[in-house]
């Protein structure tokens, strides 16, 4: 009877202890990349905004919709935007780069991408500045591009995918 209580015990202690060890492990794999995938937006330079500008000339950019259905911007009226078109030349590097935007039910609208020193690239619609930050990074490999539009009052962000 005793010996049969010491097993008990025991079991119980091993049950215990893997549960413990299997919260810790759900909690590294839910929470563990949250800290290097969270980064404030930092503006880039003028020569990393150049860079940026050369890499995004002539190229083109879908709404990344793997996460289902996308909200819009409260800055861009709710509308989603679906993809974005960008001119295939720039006179001057410091000139704002030219843009199409394509929204879902609504003709596409001309903009610009404008580079601001303290703000970043800024997007500018009908020549009418918007409250709407965009950011253009690479995966560390360089397979995968992406642009994230983010607005400056609503917080929101929309990522997109080169084509």
């Amino acid at each position: 009877m005793k010996e049969k209580q010491e097993e008990t015990k025991a079991e119980r202690t091993k049950v215990i202890v893997l549960s413990g060890f299997a919260l810790v492990v759900l909690f590294i794999f839910a929470f563990g990349c949250y800290g290097c995938s969270y980064q404030p937006i930092t503006p880039p330079d003028p020569e990393e905004a150049v860079d940026v500008t050369v890499r995004l000339i002539g190229s083109s950019w879908v709404l990344d919709d793997a996460q289902g259905t996308q909200e819009g911007l409260e800055e861009l009226h709710n509308m989603v935007l679906d993809s974005i078109v960008f001119s295939d030349r720039q006179s001057n590097p410091d000139e704002e780069l030219s843009l199409s935007l394509q929204f879902a039910d609504v003709p596409p609208l001309s903009g610009a991408l404008i580079y601001q020193e303290e703000e970043g690239f800024l997007l500018s619609i009908e020549n009418s500045p918007y409250p709407v930050s965009v950011v253009y990074s690479q995966s560390k490999d360089g397979k995968t591009e992406t642009l994230t539009l983010k607005g400056q009052e609503s917080n929101i962000q929309c990522y997109y995918l080169k084509k």
